[in-house]
């Protein structure tokens, strides 16, 4: 009997364009699924409640993408001013961590789903990693050449342990990095996967959890070519294709 089609849901983004609100999403994300074989399905922030659960019943997994949004500090206490917020994300991303606390549904998180995440579980986070002592440049390349803004920036050790170390068997990967915040706390649940060269956590997976996953950097950029980027979507894909069986 064929395998179905693993339905993934893709958390959108509240921007404004023009006179209008729209919801939108980076296609690097979705095209990133298809070409592992999943079905992206959109999912915005007006899910709620029931309806969410409704339609999270029907999904085998959930990515949270990256964004030029930031968490609201309020949910990790701090008080700083951002000048890009999306309450309407912030609730839907936690609220999905929920369900998939209680339902083992997977999750992939990338960038500010990373973040996320990590909040969401109770962690906190540093509003400008690059101001700290002895930081690594995390900060996104200013150029508009995608093969430069998403090169390679800076390795990382990965941890004995670490489902990525035994995915690759590898102790060390190199990744971009386009973010200027990241984890100040980590949440206790969570196990680190992988670190900068200055300590920063750049990914953790949940303890107990079949896939509960999430990466600092950019994975869904040449996900089909990039060796790190392949162990992460075709694992991921996998789990989905588990819960769905």
């Amino acid at each position: 009997m064929k395998q179905k089609q693993a339905l993934i849901g893709v958390i959108t983004c509240h921007k404004p364009q023009g006179l209008y609100q729209v919801q939108s999403v980076n296609e690097f994300y979705l095209n990133a699924l298809e070409s592992y074989g999943a079905a992206p399905v959109l999912l915005t922030h007006q899910l709620k409640g029931s309806s969410l659960h409704r339609v999270l019943d029907g999904l085998d997994g959930v990515l949270y993408t990256g964004s030029h949004s930031n968490v609201h500090p309020e949910l990790y206490g701090a008080s700083h001013l951002e000048p890009r917020l999306d309450r309407g994300r912030d609730s839907l991303a936690f609220a999905i961590v929920e369900y998939s606390k209680q339902h083992g549904l997977p999750i992939l998180g990338i960038c500010r789903g990373f973040q996320e995440m990590n909040v969401a579980l109770g962690g906190s986070l540093h509003h400008k990693v690059y101001q700290l002592s002895g930081s690594v440049e995390h900060r996104e390349p200013n150029t508009e050449d995608f093969s430069k803004k998403y090169a390679e920036q800076h390795p990382l050790q990965l941890s004995r342990g670490s489902w990525l170390g035994e995915w690759l068997d590898s102790e060390v990967i190199n990744v971009n990095s386009l973010h200027n915040q990241g984890i100040n706390q980590l949440a206790e649940s969570l196990f680190v996967e992988a670190q900068a060269e200055d300590g920063l956590v750049e990914a953790f997976r949940l303890a107990e959890h079949p896939f509960f996953y999430a990466v600092q950097w950019h994975p869904e950029w040449q996900a089909s070519e990039n060796k790190v980027s392949q162990a992460i979507f075709s694992q991921f894909v996998a789990a989905a294709n588990r819960h769905a069986a």
